[in-house]
């Protein structure tokens, strides 16, 4: 009996390693990419039912709208594509769902400040600078650049001047003694 139930356990142990294989069913790693697939299916079914049911109420919508105009109630209408110019409104109860929100750019908080003094340094993509001319804008627009410049070019100009240089050098001679 003491033999044959450390067979068993043997042979339990022998075979313990391999949950921990990558292609073993019951490995966490393989559980979780189905349950990801899973979900990934339902929210795919999700969205389809959803889209014929806005297909449906559209077709509904158009077959109301026909026998308006049939009976006389509506004026017929041309065919038209201003429908591609349209823009859908999000509803707040659209939004308090999740569904996503899309912002006009000329909207935004930078847009609005462009214009004004230091907006050369802002970072986004609505921005007038881009990542190719920063470092030009930085070395032409930096107020603390454009001080060291004009420093530069009034010590070029007191070297240049021979007059200056020699009072200055009478001076620091002076001082030296």
């Amino acid at each position: 009996p003491r033999a044959a139930s450390a067979v068993v356990a043997t042979r339990r142990m022998s075979l313990s390693f391999l949950s921990k294989k990558s292609w073993h069913v019951a490995n966490v790693s393989n559980v979780e990419k189905v349950w990801l697939a899973e979900q990934k299916l339902e929210q795919e079914k999700k969205k389809l039912e959803e889209y014929t049911h806005t297909l449906k109420e559209e077709r509904q919508k158009e077959e109301l709208l026909r026998l308006q105009q049939e009976q006389g109630l509506v004026a017929p209408r041309k065919e038209r594509v201003d429908f591609l110019y349209e823009q859908q409104e999000t509803a707040a109860s659209a939004y308090l769902l999740g569904k996503p929100v899309e912002l006009k750019p000329e909207d935004h908080d930078i847009k609005k400040v462009e214009h004004l003094p230091g907006s050369n340094f802002l970072n986004g993509q609505n921005n007038l600078s881009s990542s190719h001319n920063e470092e030009f804008n930085k070395m032409n627009n930096d107020p603390l650049v454009m001080m060291r410049a004009k420093e530069q070019e009034a010590l070029k100009r007191i070297l240049d001047n021979p007059l200056k240089m020699k009072q200055i050098r009478g001076a620091a001679a002076a001082a030296h003694y």
